[in-house]
């Protein structure tokens, strides 16, 4: 099986191949029974696409307005090396002699299993059995989730961590068709040396092909494919001559992969600590927004469970400086602001949240964003500046019950329960304004906003005065609290 000539995608239509997919009319959509797969697929499709069609921004234009033909396919794909896109060779570089090969089960490559050591990971399934075995397709973008997605400490001393670090949110423009999404993903080669400055020096042979040497991997020296697909472990996943329902995509097969075997790779990239020391640089990595330090790239991740993506939603689109760092949105986003404007868009945003491997951790989101991401981003921010305001108002009304001399552990936690309450709730309030950010002025959306989300603070306010009663001191402040709610909001509960 070659990944640029043949049948791996798993679909609602059956496997089908890159070609197939970019060159049909037919309006595929992936099919794999857990969304950081699918997650996973929607970073290796465009990534791949890259690699055969080299294109520039006008080129990814027409590609989303004209479609691809297959003749165009077959006349880029010559140009390819393709023998390093093999099922049994596509990023898997060899082991090394004379180590000690580290082997585990095919399971640990799905979240809730990879961090199952953690005290907080509970597992995606009651019995790990339900994934015990894949299919030879799926090893591929399993091996693409570990070596991008999956941070190394999940393996413990066995583990490394790969060029975009360990649990990084993905941001992905996401079109109506799965098509328009691999293309709007797509890497535009001449923008992409614009911001990079790439060296001659950069090697441009895949890691598979030629293993990185030295303790530190700089930036500079890694040239665009080599980085798309780069690695942090030499791996290898034996296949068995066996029948198998693969775990995965549920596509029944003659081959069955039940465990992998990997060495990690001895240097680090930008993305660690080590790295950032040893001076070597953030590889742009194009689906990953960063946030920008005085010591430092470090890329953006999900930090707990009271995190929730549309608290950081502007910074994903346009920037912003936070706390001494400037957050900077991926650069797929920043790409496709340059593109000519295009309906129907939205952003997603994925990932894991850091140390959680149970289904609570995972991030799936999905926004609606306007026709022109360069023109019209005022719409998103003053959304979000709504719900950030309105949190913050809350906030500072809970604050009075901290003076009445109870235990800070036992006010803490009142507060930090109604807060994450008000996050939770804004998440789908704020996705649905969205909707229709490309039929409302800025104005309208940001009132709708705060009149929707200044409900719900109130209406959580009023529940933990509710709760609390009959306890006098407790209420007392609760009352002073919702006065300076009241005060504070345009609007009144009547």
């Amino acid at each position: 099986m070659n990944l640029l000539k043949d049948p791996f995608i798993s679909t609602t239509k059956g496997k089908i191949s890159l070609k197939q997919l970019l060159t049909s009319e037919q309006d595929y959509q992936l099919q794999y029974y857990f969304d950081e797969t699918q997650l996973a697929m929607l970073q290796l499709l465009p990534s791949l696409t890259t690699v055969v069609l080299k294109p520039n921004l006008e080129d990814l234009e027409r590609y989303l307005t004209h479609g691809l033909s297959e003749q165009e396919y077959d006349q880029c794909l010559i140009k390819v090396d393709t023998q390093w896109f093999e099922g049994g060779c596509f990023m898997q570089s060899p082991m090394p002699q004379g180590v000690k090969v580290a082997d585990g089960p095919i399971t640990k490559l799905v979240s809730g299993i990879e961090c199952g050591s953690s005290a907080n990971a509970l597992g995606l399934f009651s019995e790990v059995e339900h994934v015990d075995v894949v299919c030879p397709d799926c090893i591929h973008v399993l091996n693409y989730n570990l070596h991008m997605n999956i941070k190394g400490e999940c393996f413990g001393p066995t583990g490394a961590t790969g060029i975009r670090g360990g649990g990084s949110i993905s941001t992905l423009v996401s079109r109506p068709s799965l098509k328009e999404t691999v293309f709007a993903n797509t890497i535009a080669i001449d923008e992409f040396i614009k911001e990079t400055h790439l060296t001659e020096e950069a090697e441009q042979s895949f890691m598979w092909q030629k293993p990185p040497q030295g303790e530190i991997y700089y930036a500079h020296t890694i040239g665009l494919e080599r980085g798309l697909f780069a690695l942090a472990y030499h791996i290898n996943f034996p296949i068995e001559e066996k029948d198998c329902v693969c775990g995965v995509c549920g596509a029944v097969s003659d081959q069955s992969v039940t465990t992998f075997q990997r060495v990690k790779y001895t240097g680090s990239y930008g993305s660690t600590k080590n790295g950032r020391d040893g001076k070597a640089g953030w590889w742009l990595f194009p689906y990953t927004p960063i946030s920008v330090k005085e010591d430092g790239v470090y890329p953006i991740c999900a930090r707990d469970q009271n995190w929730q993506s549309w608290q950081e939603l502007s910074s994903y689109v346009v920037g912003k400086e936070v706390n001494k760092a400037l957050i900077e949105p991926a650069y797929i986003v920043r790409q496709f602001r340059k593109m000519i404007p295009i309906n129907r868009t939205s952003l997603l945003i994925g990932g894991n949240i850091a140390d959680q491997g149970s289904i609570v951790g995972r991030v799936y989101d999905l926004y609606a964003m306007p026709e022109s991401l360069s023109r019209d981003n005022s719409k998103i921010t003053k959304v979000i500046d709504a719900g950030l305001e309105e949190k913050e108002k809350l906030s500072l009304a809970l604050n009075k019950i901290f003076g009445i001399g109870y235990d800070k552990n036992f006010v803490s936690g009142i507060k930090e329960q109604a807060i994450q309450s008000f996050i939770c709730n804004a998440q789908q309030i704020i996705q649905q304004i969205l909707q229709d950010v490309d039929r409302k002025e800025a104005k309208l959306l940001r009132a709708d906003a705060i009149l929707r989300l200044t409900q719900v603070s109130h209406r959580i306010f009023s529940d933990v005065q509710r709760k609390y009663q009959y306890d006098l001191p407790l209420f007392r402040a609760l009352v002073k609290g919702e006065s300076q709610l009241n005060r504070s909001s345009s609007f009144k509960e009547g």
